[in-house]
């Protein structure tokens, strides 16, 4: 199967017409239309490792989450970016990012962890990526992140207030700034889980009554999983390789 193929079969899924207009998702470097796909190596993050890994593996096609290799002809990319592309060139690497256009998905990130949680009248928050559900039991936060944690191997999670949760909102990645704008929809809501929370999105859940709780980026590695999903069950014979992000904990004395 070419590459641009198994870009159509994800974009049909997840229309980069639906990107947030700031983003940059879909092919960000095209070795050539014609070229048939080796193998799909999926990451988090275009780094020089992720392209090793995939040249080692004889894999012409990956696919990042996060963007890189902004169009915007003003912006210049960096040493580090500038040195990533020579070697997608070097080793002729085609490279397509699917970010916003499925966070934003019914079908998208929210949905699968909300699935892999096992919550209950699961719900879309129109446009926003946010997905709300219910868990069988009202849970104290402490209960609820040991849970997280050991679904999706996280390294830390940092949560809000000791009552009991029920109600809960997913947005992965850095999505407070949804609850912001969703925050009259998200009524009810027992708990927000997203990340990257910042010190003054600390003080306006507090203000708002709201519980939050941080799970950081490494949440996001269900990228991975609904990806590889895709592909395995719709193109026989085909290497599908990953890594993984993982938080690097430091401790600071």
């Amino acid at each position: 199967m070419k590459i641009t193929q198994i870009d159509k079969l994800i974009t049909n899924i997840y229309p980069i017409k639906n990107q947030a207009t700031w983003d940059e998702s879909g092919f960000r470097y095209l070795v050539d239309k014609s070229t048939e796909a080796t193998g799909v190596f999926i990451c988090l993050d275009l780094t020089k490792e992720v392209i090793n890994a995939a040249h080692k593996a004889e894999i012409n096609f990956i696919i990042s989450h996060h963007p890189i290799f902004l169009k915007n002809k003003e912006a210049k990319p960096t040493k580090y970016e500038q040195e990533m592309l020579k070697l997608l060139k070097e080793y002729k690497i085609s490279l397509a990012s699917y970010h916003t256009n499925v966070d934003k998905s019914p079908l998208g990130l929210n949905m699968y962890v909300a699935k892999q949680l096992n919550l209950h009248q699961i719900k879309n928050i129109s446009g926003s990526g946010i997905v709300t559900g219910r868990i069988n039991f009202s849970y104290k936060p402490k209960v609820f992140a040991s849970t997280i944690k050991n679904t999706f191997d996280l390294e830390r999670i940092i949560y809000t207030s000791k009552d009991q949760v029920r109600n809960i909102a997913i947005c992965a990645g850095s999505g407070f700034h949804e609850l912001k704008e969703n925050l009259e929809k998200l009524k009810g809501t027992d708990l927000f889980v997203t990340g990257d929370v910042k010190w003054h999105d600390w003080q306006f859940a507090k203000l708002h009554n709201m519980n939050v709780m941080d799970v950081g980026h490494d949440l996001e590695n269900v990228f991975i999983d609904i990806i590889t999903e895709i592909i395995n069950t719709n193109v026989n014979l085909l290497k599908v390789q990953n890594i993984r992000n993982k938080q690097e904990i430091k401790i600071v004395i």
